[in-house]
């Protein structure tokens, strides 16, 4: 691969931009200065800007636990985005798995592996996503019985969830689908009041990171996700 195209490909700089880098002699190969931007460099070369090795594009993966009025997107005129909280040179590149409203908190999932964001919001892999309702109003069993077997919200049918009555005024609810404002849609037609809503895990990858923070995953981390 050329030298100046291995460099933008790691997010450098434009094709321009890095070229130059080259001329100027900001780029190392092998311990050498390098001024020729079709250089070819193998898998096998260690390529340095500023004395700092440079790594291949890569797929990432990441942990975000999005705070309250930050917006699952990752371009937004009206509101904070939830990539404005990552720091990596890949931002720009990044697609979000498992949107979350501006007023819920929790775990969202991002990547630059389009079969990866694929792979996690499909319904076919029927991926269980975990959340902690807070609500005000009278729960019954009755109610719990109708979260858990499906509920005809017009549109669509919910399919059978996991609930857990945690304490007073808090509910665990487990669904394999995601629609629009499904949870939301759900406390509201059993007559409560929703409080506050937040993901506290996708599969059997769980939260770990303070609200606002964001870590990269690992392949452990990612089998939890997909983890029958």
């Amino acid at each position: 691969m050329r030298l100046d195209k291995f460099l933008s490909n790691a997010k450098i700089g434009t094709r321009s931009q890095v070229k130059k880098l080259i001329n100027k002699g900001k780029v190392k190969v092998n311990g050498s200065i390098i001024k020729k931007t079709s250089y070819k460099i193998t898998k096998k070369d260690e390529v340095f800007y500023n004395d700092e090795r440079i790594i291949p594009y890569h797929n990432i993966y990441i942990m975000l636990n999005k705070p309250k009025n930050y917006v699952s997107a990752t371009d937004d005129k009206f509101h904070s985005i939830a990539t404005d909280l990552i720091d990596h040179p890949y931002k720009n590149d990044l697609s979000i798995a498992g949107r979350l409203d501006i007023d819920t908190t929790g775990l969202i999932l991002l990547s630059n592996d389009g079969d990866f964001i694929h792979k996690v919001i499909s319904p076919e892999n029927k991926i269980f996503k975990k959340y902690i309702v807070e609500y005000k109003g009278n729960i019954t069993e009755d109610k719990i019985n109708k979260l858990i077997e499906g509920i005809d919200l017009g549109d669509f049918i919910t399919k059978p969830s996991k609930v857990k009555k945690l304490s007073d005024n808090f509910l665990q609810i487990e669904i394999c689908e995601g629609k629009f404002h499904q949870i939301k849609r759900m406390i509201d037609y059993i007559d409560l009041e929703l409080v506050n809503l937040h993901r506290k895990s996708i599969g059997d990858l769980s939260l770990d990171v303070d609200i606002g923070e964001w870590r990269l995953l690992d392949n452990q981390d990612i089998e939890k996700i997909f983890m029958k």
